[in-house]
């Protein structure tokens, strides 16, 4: 189903919004598609989307499947183009094809094919594309931009063609004033190759000195730095408290190498104070050790001979141990059968005889063992007790020589590092008034004079760069004079002989500007210089070394605060010029404008003003779009397990 069917011809298209002066509605007018209408065009030649994020879900929510189609011609060949409206729809395109039969139609019917061919036109010949900044490429969305700007731009600037606020998507400038200038001029054959060349050069030279002039800081910076942490280095590391305050130039009664020659005397003090201490102290560990070793070997002594009573005792008691065992082990027996005799070992004479001997002999034995080993267990007893006695001044002399060893590890730990201080803090110092010297100037820096002399010379080779490029823009400036004169010639149309359209190409780019006498206008005019400049820029299509795509979309100028009888002195002095520029001839030329402001008595005929849009029906879309309604299911604020609370309590 066909929504809305737009034509367009050569030459002017004015887009009115309708204004109801009744109505009670806020701005009337405006709401009804325009912008859309401009972001539709644009969005069939090329860019990937078609307005804010919040038109395209209002659009996808009302049209889920909608596409909008456009006719378009491009060298002479008509195009038919379909892009899908919503997220991931297919887009088509052919050659001289229908747009109701461009879906069904046979062959390739790609969109990129149209894209292709957009690139190809608008860009045969064109030696110039690598001219802008970090020599990227001008593209055709850059061409896209320069004919199209975006209403959020507000026409402030003629070098502002896309606002973020827009959400267009377009590909950006690395730097937007200068490489819109670049891309006019290129556009125009009034880029000299040499500029580029030039521009390039320049933006090495400029990089090159900003590093140069980080390394310069940096190293300025330097000695104030290692002057700074060498101070602390001193107070924190070797407790020079006044280092972080002493002077450090040299003869000063209180500077810093007074204070750290009285901090080194106090230092080689303490370290013969040291040594003093530590020759007493080897006479008594000596002591200490001759007097701990007579007893040692005495307690050590009696512990072996302890140990060697202990162990006859257990001899003998084992001895009679072992003949109790072998007498309790007959006894065990006497009911058993002794198989050589028949007869109980109980009733056996052998046997009998044999425990008789065991006991006469265990009798002798306990007679004359255990008073030995009683006796023993005294000897035993007494040599532990004369050992744990010794133990008691060996224990007391052992942390006596501790003591001793301990006092003198510490010492001679403290002396290694007085030593390793009296060996650093000269040389930290010494840094420190080197470091002072360079900051002062009395001793050179090397490197920091070879860095000043590289950014004398980055300096030198951006002065002579600028002044070649100025030279190759000026030579430019006045090969652009053919092309302002046209600019002054619509301007003076436009308003009338007092003012001046001028044009000024400078490093920075390419200004329209629009003087009266001899001052500059107001606000307003800048605003006029750009729509102006769009219009000469088109003006200029025609001619065969012009890139330009000979189309220009103006949405809502008169909103940036035009004057009105200026403005319908705009739109008049644009269709004169269009049809004056080839008169009899194919208009080469298309100029669509979107407004709220009705146009001048002369324009309002159908060749010219083609379209009405107001709100509702009359809307682009034929409705007032709106976004999705909510889930009546989701759940509202304060529901409880999916029941939804009373809201007047």
């Amino acid at each position: 189903m066909e929504i809305r069917k737009l034509s367009f011809e050569m030459g002017l298209n004015i887009i009115q919004g309708k204004v109801n002066e009744s109505a009670d509605v806020f701005e009337t007018g405006h709401g009804n598609g325009k912008t859309t209408l401009c972001r539709l065009i644009r969005y069939c030649l090329g860019e990937k989307t078609f307005g804010q994020k919040h038109i395209v879900e209002e659009v996808r929510h009302c049209f889920p499947g909608a596409y909008v189609g456009a006719i378009i011609e491009v060298d002479g060949v008509q195009w038919s183009v379909l892009r899908g409206l919503a997220q991931r729809a297919r887009h088509y395109a052919k050659q001289e094809t229908s747009l109701a039969d461009l879906v069904s139609a046979e062959g390739p019917k790609g969109y990129s094919d149209f894209i292709d061919t957009l690139k190809q036109v608008s860009f045969e010949g064109f030696a110039q594309r690598d001219v802008l900044s970090n020599s990227q490429p001008i593209q055709w969305l850059h061409l896209l931009a320069m004919c199209s700007r975006d209403q959020e731009s507000r026409y402030d600037r003629f070098w502002n063609w896309r606002h973020s606020r827009s959400e267009s998507l377009s590909p950006k400038f690395a730097k937007p004033k200068i490489d819109a200038g670049l891309c006019v001029r290129a556009i125009l054959g009034l880029l000299d190759p040499a500029e580029s060349a030039l521009r390039t050069e320049l933006e090495q030279f400029e990089e090159s000195l900003t590093r140069i002039q980080e390394k310069i800081k940096k190293k300025e910076a330097e000695p104030s730095f290692h002057i700074t942490q060498l101070r602390n280095t001193l107070a924190s590391e070797f407790g020079i408290e006044d280092a972080t305050t002493a002077l450090i130039e040299k003869e000063q009664l209180f500077g810093i190498s007074q204070v750290v020659e009285k901090k080194l005397e106090a230092l080689r003090t303490e370290l013969d104070e040291i040594d003093e201490k530590i020759a007493p102290l080897d006479r008594q560990i000596n002591l200490a050790s001759a007097s701990m070793l007579e007893p040692t070997e005495m307690s050590d002594q009696r512990n072996a001979a302890s140990k060697a009573t202990n162990e006859g005792t257990d001899t003998l008691l084992n001895d009679l141990e072992e003949m109790q065992s072998q007498r309790q082990l007959l006894i065990d027996l006497e009911v058993a059968l002794c198989i050589p005799g028949g007869i109980a070992f109980g009733d056996c004479e052998m046997v009998q005889a044999h425990v008789l001997e065991l006991d006469q002999n265990l009798e002798k034995l306990r007679t004359e063992v255990l008073p030995q080993t009683s006796e023993r267990e005294q000897v035993a007893a007494e040599l532990s007790e004369q050992s744990k006695r010794l133990q008691r001044p060996i224990d007391k002399l052992r942390q006596r020589l501790d003591d001793l060893n301990q006092q003198k590890d510490e010492f001679l730990e403290r002396r290694i590092v007085l030593k390793r201080w009296i060996n650093r803090i000269p040389k930290v110092t010494a840094e420190l008034l080197n470091w002072n010297d360079i900051l002062n100037g009395t001793t050179p820096n090397t490197e920091l004079t070879t860095l000043k002399a590289d950014e004398a010379t980055a300096e030198s080779d951006i002065i002579k760069t600028k002044t070649n490029l100025g030279k190759v823009i000026a030579e430019q400036s006045k090969r652009a004079k053919q092309f302002g004169g046209r600019f002054n010639k619509v301007v003076q149309q436009t308003i009338n002989n007092e003012f001046k359209g001028i044009i000024g190409v400078d490093e920075d780019g390419i200004n329209f500007r629009i003087s009266q006498k001899n001052s500059l206008s107001g606000e307003a005019y800048e605003t006029l210089a750009v729509l102006l400049a769009d219009i000469a820029l088109l003006l200029e299509s025609s001619l065969k070394k012009v890139h330009h795509p000979g189309f220009l979309i103006h949405d809502s100028p008169r909103e940036a605060d035009l004057n009105l009888r200026i403005y319908e002195r705009l739109l008049e002095e644009a269709a004169s010029l269009m049809q004056d520029s080839r008169d009899g001839e194919d208009i080469p030329f298309q100029y669509i404008v979107t407004t709220t402001t009705p146009p001048s008595e002369q324009l309002q005929n159908e060749s010219i003003t083609m379209h009405t849009l107001s709100s509702g029906s009359g809307s682009l879309f034929g409705m007032q779009l709106e976004v999705a309604n909510p889930d009546d299911k989701q759940k509202k604020l304060f529901d409880v397990e999916g029941e939804k609370i009373d809201e007047g309590n």
